[in-house]
């Protein structure tokens, strides 16, 4: 995949508004062309048309390149390139606008000249539109490039933040394993206290329970993420040995009834907590 250095800010929402206005792109730059041949043709009708495109075209290149207070403009490296390196897409735009906008001038010029400028308005104008459907396919295909790039980012924003997920539900469930763990121990240590410590196995039980709610709220949330049943052994463990270390995990009354008591028991959240409600009652006080 593709890695692109992204300003953290820019969400997946902006940046799809910025592929939608780059793809419009391409469309005003062909109905300006289109609209300024019609003006050759004495149309004054379409030369508005040509003109008011003209205008559309010229702000949504600002936004995209400079942006304002609501598009971030150039926002990574690879459109920064794009636009101000060695392709020049921000220097051949508004090239194109300015012959644009002398076409149209032009034209305009031809449709107000008297009789005795028409000849020489009409090659005038002639001449600015032949440069400008000249210019239309190479500037088309470098609006295609503009918009690819866009949708390049897309992916970029999406997978940074599939990144974030994955790291917030790692985390999550790390935290849960070892709080599923310290209420493991809690209750063996209340069972230990016997009658003493039967308010105290009440308190571990609830804890169990909201663990176990914070496991499916999170799944809910996030979605539950596809490990290989390797790597998820080796992080359990892992998480497991840390959080054993901190407290006594050995039944007084058996070994082999305890679950998540050994450090290299490979389990998942889920799991710990389901075997936590299944401990028997005399274990909870």
């Amino acid at each position: 995949m593709d890695k692109r250095d992204t300003t953290p800010g820019v969400t997946g929402e902006i940046v799809g508004e910025l592929i939608n206005l780059a793809g419009r792109q391409r469309m005003l730059s062909q109905r300006i062309v289109l609209h300024a041949l019609l003006g050759s043709r004495g149309d004054a009708a379409a030369l508005a048309v040509a003109r008011d495109c003209l205008a559309a075209f010229a702000a949504s290149h600002a936004k995209l390149a400079q942006g304002d207070a609501h598009f971030p403009g150039a926002f990574s490296p690879a459109l920064r390139e794009l636009y101000f390196g060695a392709r020049k897409a921000d220097a051949r735009i508004r090239a194109f606008v300015t012959m644009a906008a002398q076409a149209c001038d032009a034209l305009e010029r031809k449709l107000a000249g008297g009789a005795r400028r028409a000849q020489e308005a009409d090659e005038a104008g002639e001449a600015a539109v032949a440069n400008l459907t000249a210019e239309a396919t190479p500037l088309l295909d470098l609006l295609q490039a503009i918009t690819q790039a866009y949708q390049d980012e897309m992916r970029g924003v999406e997978a940074a933040t599939a990144r974030r997920h994955a790291g917030i539900v790692d985390e999550l469930a790390s935290i849960s394993m070892r709080a599923n763990i310290v209420a493991l121990n809690a209750r063996v240590a209340a069972a230990r206290a016997g009658q003493y410590g039967r308010e105290f196995a009440v308190i571990t039980a609830e804890l169990a329970h909201v663990i176990r709610e914070m496991d499916a709220l999170v799944q809910s949330v996030v979605g539950k993420r596809e490990t290989s049943p390797g790597a998820a052994n080796t992080s359990a463990a892992a998480s497991a040995s840390r959080a054993s270390g901190a407290a006594p995990s050995t039944s007084p009354t058996s070994t082999s009834t305890s679950p998540s008591t050994s450090p290299s028991t490979s389990t998942s959240p889920a799991s710990i907590g389901a075997r936590i409600q299944r401990m028997p009652a005399r274990v909870a006080g």
